[in-house]
């Protein structure tokens, strides 16, 4: 498609209490092809949604499921074409850092669904049409654009984890910050969790979009530049999956030789404690003999107090001496 040119025309909107603008947007083409952004639709919109472009409850409510995994369906009933993908919203909100994205391709419209974390999506399929290219395939080529996009995010992402972690390395060999450090580990390692779930179903996207071409009685043909660019998201959607699996090796890793580290430190203190039980148990005994109905040598005299004293302290350091030689301490 060369030369294309874009109008943005906002169909419908409404303001909410606070400010904000939940709107539909369509992009016209000069195709015909009209890219509609649904943002954070309410219940009104989704009818509207129904009404005017042939879209299913069903559809709609599958959009709008937050949990939603990534994954490319074919309605045969409207001749459509779904995706699902899972994109980075930039916020370290756990709740908010990975947002599911669902795109419905047919003969007339593409409809983005997405939320204020997720709208940054509709640039890439601005920019996807705006492209001097041959469109074979709009459905399978804007699939493959926007995985190679969105796997370029979560690889930038992964970069940022890398930093992160090698901060924490450096943190933790402060025992002052160790309990922050773990505190701060332990984020890291949910958000990497979120990132390789993420990159995990975006990296099936390709293969599903090629399983396409290979059904029976299938009267698609995989165009050459279609071809190059799954290739292309592959590669990129790939390079990302194993890039989040390598950063959670190492952090499960390094989990693993911290939480080591704080159990011995734990069992030193355990021992410590143990030794200092131990040695204030002696005091106590000697002067028990003393304080007992019964004759003892040296008990009468007036340094009868310094004879205990050192009796305790000779056999303190028979302890002592004792333990070191076992390596106890």
């Amino acid at each position: 498609m060369t030369n294309t040119s874009f109008k943005v025309m906002i169909i419908y909107y409404k303001q909410l209490a606070n400010g904000d603008l939940v709107m539909i947007k369509e992009y016209a083409l000069k195709t015909n092809l009209a890219v509609i952004n649904a943002n954070d639709i309410t219940a009104e919109e989704q009818n509207r949604l129904i009404k005017d472009y042939k879209i299913t409850r069903e559809t709609i409510n599958y959009a709008l499921d937050k949990f939603e995994r990534p994954r490319i369906s074919y309605t045969e009933a409207t001749d459509s074409y779904l995706m699902v993908i899972s994109i980075p919203s930039f916020k370290d909100d756990l709740a908010k850092m990975v947002q599911s994205v669902t795109i419905i391709v047919n003969d007339q419209n593409i409809i983005c669904f997405t939320n204020k974390y997720s709208q940054h999506i509709m640039g890439y399929i601005v920019k996807f049409f705006n492209q001097d290219q041959q469109l074979s395939h709009v459905a399978f080529q804007l699939f493959a654009y926007l995985i190679h996009r969105i796997s370029d995010e979560f690889l930038d992402i992964v970069k940022h984890f890398y930093d992160q972690q090698e901060k924490i390395e450096v943190a933790f060999h402060k025992r002052s910050k160790r309990a922050a450090t773990i505190k701060t580990l332990a984020e890291l390692q949910s958000k990497i969790t979120f990132g390789l779930t993420a990159t995990s179903g975006n990296e099936n996207l390709v293969g599903q979009i090629r399983a396409f071409f290979k059904m029976p009685n299938n009267k698609l043909k995989m165009a050459h530049n279609l071809r190059q660019q799954l290739e292309s998201a592959r590669i990129e959607s790939n390079q990302a999956l194993k890039d989040f699996q390598l950063i959670n090796d190492i952090v499960q890793q390094l989990s693993g030789t911290y939480n080591n580290i704080l159990n011995n430190d734990t069992n030193d203190v355990m021992r410590y404690l143990t030794v200092y039980s131990l040695i204030l148990t002696i005091p106590t005994i000697v002067v028990g003999f003393y304080g007992m109905n019964m004759h003892l040598p040296l008990a009468d005299g007036k340094w009868a107090w310094l004879y205990a004293l050192i009796i305790t302290i000779a056999l303190t350091a028979i302890l002592i001496i004792d333990m070191i030689r076992r390596h106890f301490l």
